[in-house]
């Protein structure tokens, strides 16, 4: 076969794929450029002397750990350097975790689905969906480059700065894309090739972690992260190591390619498991079937919060210290996590993170039974004698629950770890916990917002994503970018009392709860009422 015809079609599915996202391509890039502009507008407000800022870079020499997660600090006195310092482990993990899962979703998933059958029914090259599936993550990349640069152009940046710091993100996520395109041949879910590739990611992330926190470690060139960290925007530039990044990813995603055009539709390199003889009796409920579907993706979600949990409480003490020196620092940790004892307020504030994290379990859990709606799955599980409400009761319950389980462990790994260090575990312990527990009625109210998109309007669907982003904005970056106090309001995470740093008030959680609560019956009467789709 020709190199042509192997290709046939490429053009075709790309232009398909974009069409398919310009919804996404168009609200991430947006979100993402708006907030690196925000961050880098945002110093001459929280640091605007040039003693400030040497007092910040003072304040990281003295924690290994906050370096190790950030990355170095190669030029503190501009706000170039300052920008770059503060985006770039954050941007790339964002960007390669959006970039994998849209290889994925436009090649494994569509096997799933029955798309690729349809798309393919043409004439279309062996090597044609996962090229086309590469070049659209690709262009999720450039949709936030062009508006990226010329926003930080715009509020006085160097061009030069401004077009490492963006190219360094974007070719360091194009590396995941290439993972992704291999996990996507070797997982037979796309749910495995998203864990595959979003452990692998995981991973390196912790490999550039672990080399920032020594000096001059190898390990920082085993890493995209390292790289991106290492071209050294508004700094001494490296561009050499952007055209690295480039080439890795073209490497990776070449053998992704190469496995794509030589394996039959529906198969993979990794045989899926053979089940039992005989199924198990709890599998006849929907909580069962979606316990016995959802349990190992539950299972990572908890374990990746509980070590996420230790890692935050073994930095805690470490940050404390540094920061009792920083008063810029230490006024914006305070606005976020309540003004009292400095470790009460940390605490609350990596407790967000945990809550964030369990809306984001909720919604995509319950977006499977929209999922289940599109594939015809559900028509089959109605067949039996079951209600509507049975029926999407089995991941609604796992759904809250699960959020709830994401957040409580996510706590005790941070309560127990920090209180070990202090050598006190059960106060530790105790507000830790307590901490995540208020947040958990703004977490089911976000998941409210998906199932009345359940219940009412499935197509409606994006709309919990987009709430959930805006709590992230709202709750993470509003400050720091300085949005007036209603704008704040508008997220349900900024009603929480900040309780153990402040005091605990009631009346917000409540209200809360019981939104979230009429949120879920209005889901549930819409649910049996409308028409399911043919």
């Amino acid at each position: 076969m020709s190199r042509d015809s192997v290709f046939a079609g490429t053009t075709t599915h790309v232009r398909l794929g974009l069409r398919r996202d310009r919804i996404r391509i168009t609200a991430w890039a947006i979100t993402l450029a708006v907030l690196l502009v925000g961050i880098a507008t945002s110093w001459d407000r929280l640091y605007p002397t040039e003693q400030s800022r040497r007092e910040l870079a003072a304040t990281l020499a003295l924690n290994p750990s906050l370096t190790a997660i950030l990355g170095p600090l190669f030029n503190p006195i501009s706000t170039g350097g300052l920008t770059a310092w503060r985006s770039i482990a954050g941007y790339v993990l964002i960007l390669g975790l959006v970039s994998s899962f849209v290889v994925v979703r436009h090649t494994r998933a569509d096997e799933q689905t029955g798309i690729v059958e349809l798309t393919g029914s043409g004439s279309v090259g062996a090597a044609a969906r996962a090229s086309a599936a590469c070049l659209i993550a690709l262009g999720y990349g450039c949709a936030f480059a062009v508006p990226a640069v010329l926003g930080l152009v715009g509020v006085g940046l160097g061009l030069g700065g401004s077009l490492v710091l963006v190219l360094a993100i974007v070719s360091a996520a194009a590396v995941f894309i290439g993972v992704a395109a291999v996990t996507a041949q070797v997982a037979h879910s796309s749910r495995g090739a998203n864990g595959m590739a979003g452990a692998a990611i995981a991973l390196l992330f912790i490999v550039s972690a672990v080399a920032n926190s020594t000096s001059n470690s190898p390990l920082v060139w085993l890493s995209p992260f390292g790289w991106a960290e290492q071209a050294r925007a508004f700094a001494d530039e490296r561009w050499w190591l952007i055209a690295m990044s480039f080439l890795c990813a073209g490497g990776l995603a070449g053998v992704g390619i190469l496995i794509s055009s030589r394996r039959d539709l529906g198969s993979s390199l990794l045989a899926p498991r053979l089940s039992r003889t005989y199924a198990r009796s709890y599998l006849a409920s929907p909580l069962g079937l979606s316990w016995r579907v959802d349990r190992g993706w539950l299972l990572w979600w908890l374990v990746g919060a509980l070590l996420l949990g230790a890692i935050e409480g073994s930095i805690l003490k470490s940050s404390l210290e540094a920061m009792s020196a920083n008063p810029s620092l230490l006024k914006l940790i305070e606005a976020l996590g309540g003004s009292g004892n400095l470790a009460s307020a940390f605490i609350v504030l990596m407790i967000g993170i945990f809550a964030l994290a369990a809306c984001g379990f909720g919604i995509a859990t319950i977006g499977r039974l929209i999922l289940s709606e599109s594939s015809s799955q559900a028509e089959l599980e109605l067949s039996s004698p079951i209600s509507r409400a049975r029926w999407a009761s089995g991941r609604v319950i796992l759904g809250y629950l699960g959020a709830l389980a994401i957040v409580l462990a996510g706590a005790i790994g941070l309560g127990l770890v920090y209180g070990a260090s202090v050598h006190d575990i059960p106060t530790s312990l105790v507000h830790a916990v307590g901490a995540g527990l208020i947040t958990v009625p703004a977490v089911w109210l976000v998941m409210g917002v998906a199932m009345l998109s359940l219940g009412l309007r499935p197509s409606w669907f994006a709309i919990s994503w987009v709430a959930l982003g805006w709590c992230v904005i709202a709750g993470w970056f509003g400050v720091v970018l300085g949005l007036p106090e209603w704008i704040l309001q508008t997220s349900p995470f900024g009603h929480l009392p900040t309780w153990p740093s402040g005091p605990m008030s009631w009346t917000a959680v409540i209200i809360l709860s019981v939104i979230a609560v009429v949120m879920l019956l209005v889901s549930e009467r819409g649910l049996r009422d409308r028409d399911f789709p043919q």
